[in-house]
């Protein structure tokens, strides 16, 4: 029960720390956003320019739709979270039973966030050869530290 309670509480100060650091972002998330575009892009440009079989091709973008899907969604799940928490804070009557519920939810969608993501760039990956995979690595990394950039400025 307590271990519960610590658990709790460190999430409710994360979530009050980043909502601080968030609030004197500002125009952060849009660049942050535009990064993250374009590091995608690049990744999309690169994939067409590595990869010969046209089916192959055609497959790996359809999936790297779904891959900057995955994020996007990830990005509003994120946003509302904040929301919801700003306002369950705001709240005086919130009672403890609401936060635990709040934060037992948030538990659960970081793990179903999170394993979608995955299995979205695995099934990209398992479209790649084993050179295509290579050739296309420091375009991913980039997308993909652009993708959680953004998530993290939320």
């Amino acid at each position: 029960m307590l271990a519960c309670l610590a658990r709790r509480s460190a999430l409710l100060l994360l979530i009050a720390l980043v909502s601080g650091i968030t609030a004197c972002a500002g125009k952060g998330d849009v660049s942050a956003i535009e990064v993250e575009q374009q590091a995608f892009d690049d990744l999309r440009a690169q994939i067409r320019e590595v990869i010969d079989d046209p089916w192959r091709e055609m497959e790996a973008l359809a999936l790297m739709d779904e891959l900057v899907e995955a994020f996007d969604q990830l990005r509003v799940r994120v946003s509302e979270r904040r929301r919801r928490a700003h306002e369950l804070n705001a709240d005086y009557d919130t009672t403890r039973e609401e936060f635990d519920a709040f934060f037992d939810g948030i538990e659960a969608d970081i793990q179903a966030n999170r394993i979608e993501v995955i299995e979205s760039e695995r099934a990209l990956l398992a479209t790649l050869t084993p050179e295509e995979r290579k050739s296309l690595e420091k375009v991913q990394t980039e997308a993909m530290k652009a993708a959680i950039r953004t998530i993290q400025s939320i």
